[in-house]
Protein backbone atom coordinates (compact mmCIF):
# COMPACT_ATOMS: atom_id res chain seq x y z
CA UNK A 1 0.00 0.00 0.00
CA UNK A 2 1.46 3.38 -1.20
CA UNK A 3 0.93 5.68 2.08
CA UNK A 4 1.09 8.99 0.28
CA UNK A 5 -1.36 7.63 -2.68
CA UNK A 6 -3.94 6.18 0.25
CA UNK A 7 -3.52 9.73 2.42
CA UNK A 8 -4.50 11.72 -0.94
CA UNK A 9 -6.97 9.54 -1.21
CA UNK A 10 -8.58 10.23 1.71
CA UNK A 11 -7.88 13.87 1.72
CA UNK A 12 -9.71 14.24 -1.92
CA UNK A 13 -12.85 11.68 -0.80
CA UNK A 14 -13.18 12.69 2.81
CA UNK A 15 -12.15 16.34 2.68
CA UNK A 16 -12.97 17.52 -0.75
CA UNK A 17 -9.16 18.50 -1.35
CA UNK A 18 -8.89 19.41 -4.94
CA UNK A 19 -6.33 16.88 -6.28
CA UNK A 20 -4.18 19.13 -8.10
CA UNK A 21 -3.28 21.03 -4.60
CA UNK A 22 -2.28 17.33 -3.59
CA UNK A 23 1.50 17.61 -3.94
CA UNK A 24 4.17 16.12 -1.02
CA UNK A 25 5.54 19.36 -0.12
CA UNK A 26 1.59 20.84 0.23
CA UNK A 27 0.75 22.48 3.87
CA UNK A 28 -2.43 20.89 5.44
CA UNK A 29 -3.60 23.99 4.90
CA UNK A 30 -3.13 24.46 1.14
CA UNK A 31 -5.57 21.27 1.14
CA UNK A 32 -8.17 23.63 2.75
CA UNK A 33 -7.74 21.17 6.02
CA UNK A 34 -8.38 23.22 9.39
CA UNK A 35 -7.65 22.13 12.82
CA UNK A 36 -11.01 20.46 13.27
CA UNK A 37 -10.21 18.86 9.52
CA UNK A 38 -6.77 17.56 10.48
CA UNK A 39 -8.50 15.93 13.71
CA UNK A 40 -10.42 14.07 11.38
CA UNK A 41 -8.15 13.41 8.96
CA UNK A 42 -5.70 12.10 11.73
CA UNK A 43 -8.68 10.02 13.08
CA UNK A 44 -9.14 8.19 9.92
CA UNK A 45 -5.78 7.68 9.49
CA UNK A 46 -5.86 5.62 12.36
CA UNK A 47 -8.84 3.89 11.35
CA UNK A 48 -7.53 3.10 7.58
CA UNK A 49 -3.71 2.18 8.23
CA UNK A 50 -4.74 0.15 11.92
CA UNK A 51 -2.23 2.74 13.99
CA UNK A 52 -2.45 5.24 16.93
CA UNK A 53 -1.10 8.96 16.37
CA UNK A 54 -0.02 10.41 19.89
CA UNK A 55 -1.54 13.86 20.30
CA UNK A 56 2.66 14.96 20.24
CA UNK A 57 3.04 13.44 16.72
CA UNK A 58 -0.32 15.03 15.36
CA UNK A 59 0.73 18.57 16.42
CA UNK A 60 3.99 18.61 14.95
CA UNK A 61 2.83 17.59 10.92
CA UNK A 62 2.68 20.56 8.77
CA UNK A 63 2.61 19.15 5.62
CA UNK A 64 1.24 15.71 3.31
CA UNK A 65 5.07 14.01 3.35
CA UNK A 66 5.10 15.26 7.54
CA UNK A 67 2.39 12.70 7.48
CA UNK A 68 3.25 9.84 4.96
CA UNK A 69 6.51 9.99 7.28
CA UNK A 70 4.83 9.54 10.59
CA UNK A 71 2.43 7.02 9.37
CA UNK A 72 5.13 4.78 7.70
CA UNK A 73 7.23 5.55 11.06
CA UNK A 74 4.04 4.53 13.26
CA UNK A 75 3.90 1.37 10.62
CA UNK A 76 7.20 -0.01 10.66
CA UNK A 77 7.36 0.35 15.04
CA UNK A 78 3.55 -1.61 15.12
CA UNK A 79 5.06 -4.56 12.88
CA UNK A 80 8.28 -4.61 14.86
Amino acid sequence: MDTRQTLADIAIKEFQCDPEKIKEDASIKDLGIDSLGLLEFIFRIEEVFAIRVANEDAEKVQTLTDIANLVDRLRTMAAA
